[in-house]
């Protein structure tokens, strides 16, 4: 398989209800990660209007609030990070010297004929179609197959509904 036929490096076959989880993920991460700033952030715009910012932080005793926040923010941040160095020395412990990845499986056309009870010239003949629909059951049996003519230009995968 070559790099340009991952799904990765094709944004054009992601599908589109995965494209809106994935920013919705992201938003909701950055919203968080703004969320987590907000003491910093406040603490630079009271810096710009030094008698508001002197008055809430020095004379009513601001900045003592500050630290314990300051001190729970770092308490987490190092719980976060020693529970991420630990689970990496676990998993460094626990795979040292075994590669556990393989390569894809090859399956022969024997099986795959036996498997979806088709003769091996049909099969033959479906190999060298560019576009074609497959109905099967639910005993993996192939009820029809629609050979489709090959499209010139093609932005996303091809999808059809199956009508039932």
């Amino acid at each position: 398989m070559k790099p340009e036929d991952l799904i990765i490096n094709r944004a054009e076959w992601v599908l589109t209800h995965q494209k809106y989880t994935a920013a919705g993920i992201t938003l909701f991460f950055w919203g968080a990660l703004l969320y987590m700033w907000q003491p910093a952030l406040s603490l630079i715009a009271w810096s710009l209007n030094l008698n508001f910012f002197y008055e809430h932080m020095v004379i009513l005793g601001g900045y003592r609030t500050f630290l314990d926040i300051l001190i729970f923010y770092a308490t987490v941040i190092a719980l976060l990070a020693g529970a991420l160095l630990v689970w990496a020395r676990v998993n460094l412990w626990r795979f040292r010297g075994v590669d556990r990845r393989s390569g894809i499986e090859t399956t022969d056309s024997e099986d795959i004929c036996e498997t979806f009870h088709v003769d091996p010239e049909s099969r033959q003949l479906w190999l060298e179609s560019h576009r074609m629909v497959i109905d099967v059951d639910e005993d993996s049996k192939v009820m029809a197959v629609d050979m489709l003519p090959q499209l010139e230009v093609t932005l996303e995968a091809p999808t059809r509904e199956l009508e039932t």
